[in-house]
This record gives structure tokens, C-alpha cells and sequence, in this order.
């Protein structure tokens, strides 16, 4: 322990000349090795022998010899060990490891310097990164941010697929029923010819669509022969009365809606109108729709061909040319048919989907909830508006008008940027659902105005076919 304590105080001791010694080893180092001598003079020996004495020369000569030991001695004292205390180099005793030292706090410090660089470098990094987060999160909340307005779209749009298909497969049932009607097909009041049809339909006007103030009140011979009498006050003759009808169900709502459009189907967006369930008896809306059409379209129906004249090619020709005459009714009858189609009632979902929600639209409207004066007790003004199951057109409605006639959706206008851009493409959505409609109104109607042409190109094809057979070598007059 003394021994340690010695040799502390020692190191001690030593440190304190440290100073000193580098100080000296500097300037000894800076110092040049060799001094001035008349070896090296450039003048004239005469001129120098008179001038400098040999003592001079002396002196310098011993100034060399006493500075070159001198750096011997140096050297010695530096590097070796056998002139010092404690046998220890001064170099490698003192300098060397006061220079190490030196040297590693001087790389410690510039690697601090370094670090606190990389410190703030890494500090930038992080704090641009968070910068980033914090405005990708900030524009996420404000781009997604739930719209009332975008929900309003996707809520009343859920069941509008289902009632285009319906409206699609209603059409084609009505185009089916027309064609059978016609033609004379069985399980159909027209298929045994003209007098079964009237009949049935003479029946049905009797009993629910007869009104005995048309004709300046003399319609009770049509309406009710069996309450009218001749003018001797005998009961009428009735001669058909299969055509008589069982019961009278006649009210003042059914009252010639067999040939009011307007009242028939053009009153409501949605009618009682569903063919997809065939076991089920016509309601009061598919009676009035087919009366109407029966009345509309092929009021007279072809003449049932007998079996027996189809062996006949004249009969055949006819055959071909009834057809002819049913083709171009159907294309005049497609439209009605469409129409009726995208009014017939939708199928349980939009009940379910989109009913409650459109059911809101027109509240805020000023549409009442409560039974309108002089309507059905059991309906409401909207529910005479929507029908319990909101059609393809009912719905439509409400999404391209009904919608923006309210100042809610204006007002809710005032939103986010990214949500007004939503409702745009929501807009562009049903803007092309509603031109898809119209182009196909177009083609329809331009099938219409085609059969017309070809109408009318028949009749003047006719014309000319009459007047070649009296044409004579100076022509003829068209």
C-alpha cells in the first residue's frame, strides 16, 4: 500500500514538469540544427580576416560542439532509461501518454460534437416524420369524415336494383299476356274469338266500371238491363246474359277507369301491380291496368283461323299477315307496358330498405302522415305517394327530384370538400341511371315512328301496286 501511495505521489510529482518538458520539446524541435559558420560564409576571405578575429572562430566551434551534445543529450534524456529516476523514458514515460491522452479527449470531445449533430439530424428526421403523420392523419379526418348527406344516397339507392328488375319482368308479363290475348291462346277470355272477349270485357264494365251519368244518364241499359225497361214498362229482353255480371262492385272511384289514364295509372308512382306470385287473385290495380289496355290496344282482336283452312296456302298468307299486324301492336303497346313496369309495386326489401328513409324525404317536404280528407281511411299521403313497396319509378322520383327540393340538402352542401365531391359522383351515378331511361324511351319511341314509316310506305307500295295494273305506255299519275 506504500508502494502505491509512493508511486501516486510520484506521478504526482512528474505532472507537475509536464508543462515545462513539452514546452521545451517544442522549442527544441522548432529549433534549427545547425547555426551560422564561417564554412558557410560567401565573402571575401581578406575582407573576413580582417574583421573577424580567430577568437570569434573559436567560439563558434565551440558553440557547435556544445549545442550538437547538447541534442545528444537530449535525445538521451528523452529515449533512454538509464539517466533517469525509475528507469522510465520521459518520452514514453510522460509525452507519449500525455499526448495519448490528449489525443483520445480530443476524439471524445469531436465524437460528442458528432454525436450532438447526429442528435439533431435524427431530431429533424423524426419531428418532419411526425409532421407528415399528423397531416396525413389531419387530412384522413377531414376527408373521411362521415357525411349525413353521402348516407342519404346510400340508404335510398339499397333496393332500386330489385324494382328495376321487377319493373323489367312486369313489362315482359304484360307483352306476354297482350300476345296471348291475340293470338287466341288458351287459359285467356279472348281465346275462342271476338264474341268471347267482348263479352268478358262487357261483363267487366257492368261490374265495376260502368257509370249511369255517361250518355245523359241512359246507360242503364247497358249498366244494369236487368232494372231497365221498354217503353211499355216491360222488362228488357236480355239476350246474352253470360255478359251480365254476378255482383256490382261499381264505387265512385272505379268509375270509367277502364279508359282514364290519368286516374288508371298515371295517379301514383307505385301500383298494386305483382306477377310473381301466379296463385294470387288480381288486385284492384292489375283489373284496372289490364281493362285499360284491353281498351287501348287490339280493341278488336284477329279472327281465330280454323284449323281445317291452314292446309290452304291463301289461309296461310293470312296467318302471316295477322302476325304482321301483332308485331306492330306490340311495338305501339311496348311503351305502355314500360310504363306500367317501372310503376308496379317493389318487392319486400324496399319495404324493408328504403321505405322508412324516402318515407322521411317527403316529411320534410310538407307531405302529411296522417289520412287524407276523402281517401281511403287506411292510407296516408305518402303511403298513396309511395305504395307499401316503393316502385322502380317511386323511386326514381325521389332520387332525381323529391331529393333536392328539400333546403336540407343545399345546406348540407356546406362540408367537407371531399364529401361535396362524393355527393358529385353520387349525382353522376344516378344522372346516368336516368339517361340509361331515357335513351331507352328513345328507342322505343323511334321503334314506333319506324313502324309508322313502314305503315306508310305500305299504303303508298299499295297505292302503286293497284295503279300498275291499269298503267298504260304514257305512265301513270302518283
Amino acid at each position: 500500500m506504500k508502494n502505491k501511495n509512493e508511486n501516486r505521489e510520484c506521478l504526482k510529482g512528474r505532472a507537475k514538469f509536464l508543462p515545462v518538458l513539452l514546452l521545451l520539446f517544442s522549442f527544441l524541435m522548432l529549433a534549427p540544427r545547425s547555426v551560422f559558420a564561417c564554412d558557410f560564409c560567401v565573402c571575401e576571405p581578406a575582407a573576413h580576416a580582417s574583421i573577424i578575429v580567430p577568437t570569434i572562430l573559436e567560439q563558434h566551434a565551440i558553440t557547435i560542439e556544445h549545442l550538437v551534445e547538447e541534442f545528444d543529450d537530449q535525445e538521451e534524456f528523452f529515449f533512454n532509461p538509464a539517466n533517469l529516476v525509475d528507469q522510465t523514458r520521459v518520452w514514453g514515460g510522460y509525452l507519449l501518454p500525455a499526448w495519448m491522452m490528449m489525443t483520445e479527449q480530443l476524439v471524445h470531445t469531436a465524437m460528442y460534437q458528432t454525436l450532438i449533430i447526429g442528435s439533431l439530424l435524427d431530431a429533424k428526421q423524426q419531428l418532419e416524420a411526425q409532421t407528415l403523420f399528423q397531416k396525413l392523419a389531419a387530412e384522413a379526418h377531414q376527408d373521411y369524415q362521415p357525411s349525413h348527406g353521402m348516407c342519404v344516397f346510400g340508404t335510398n339507392i339499397r333496393s332500386l336494383a330489385e324494382a328495376e328488375r321487377n319493373y323489367e319482368y312486369t313489362t315482359f308479363v304484360m307483352s306476354q299476356r297482350s300476345m296471348d290475348r291475340q293470338m287466341g291462346n288458351m287459359n285467356s277470355a279472348a281465346a275462342r274469338g271476338q264474341f268471347d272477349d267482348h263479352c268478358f270485357r262487357l261483363r267487366q264494365f257492368r261490374r265495376r266500371y260502368c257509370d249511369l251519368r255517361d250518355n245523359n244518364d241512359r246507360m242503364l241499359w247497358i249498366c244494369d238491363p236487368e232494372e231497365a225497361a221498354d217503353g211499355a214498362g216491360q222488362p228488357l229482353t236480355i239476350q246474352y246474359p253470360e255478359c251480365l255480371p254476378a255482383d256490382n262492385e261499381i264505387t265512385n272511384a272505379t268509375k270509367n277507369k277502364d279508359i282514364s289514364f290519368t286516374r288508371t295509372i298515371d295517379r301514383a308512382n307505385t301500383l298494386e301491380i305483382d306477377f310473381y306470385d301466379p296463385g294470387q287473385d288480381l288486385t284492384a290495380d292489375e283489373e284496372d291496368m289490364f281493362a285499360l289496355a284491353n281498351n287501348l290496344y287490339s280493341h278488336e282482336i284477329m279472327f281465330r283461323l280454323p284449323e281445317s283452312s291452314m292446309s290452304q296456302r291463301g289461309s296461310q298468307d293470312e296467318l302471316l299477315d295477322m302476325r304482321n299486324i301483332i308485331a306492330k301492336r306490340s311495338v305501339a303497346e311496348h311503351s305502355f307496358n314500360t310504363i306500367v313496369g317501372m310503376k308496379a309495386e317493389g318487392k319486400g326489401e324496399s319495404s324493408e330498405l328504403t321505405y322508412p328513409y324516402m318515407k322521411l324525404i317527403l316529411e320534410q317536404l310538407g307531405l302529411d302522415e296522417e289520412p287524407s280528407p276523402g281517401s281511403d281511411p287506411e292510407r296516408s299521403e305518402i303511403e298513396l305517394y309511395l305504395g307499401d313497396y316503393p316502385s322502380y319509378y317511386a323511386q326514381m322520383e325521389i332520387l332525381t327530384k323529391r331529393l333536392y327540393q328539400s333546403p336540407d340538402f343545399f345546406t348540407n352542401l356546406y362540408d367537407e370538400p371531399v364529401n361535396v365531391e362524393r355527393k358529385g359522383v353520387a349525382l353522376q351515378a344516378i344522372g346516368l341511371m336516368q339517361d340509361f331511361d331515357t335513351w331507352n324511351s328513345y328507342l322505343r319511341t323511334e321503334a314506333m315512328l319506324s313502324v309508322m314509316l313502314e305503315l306508310e310506305l305500305l299504303r303508298i307500295n299499295s297505292q302503286v301496286q293497284n295503279q300498275m295494273r291499269t298503267m298504260r305506255g304514257g305512265g301513270i299519275e302518283l
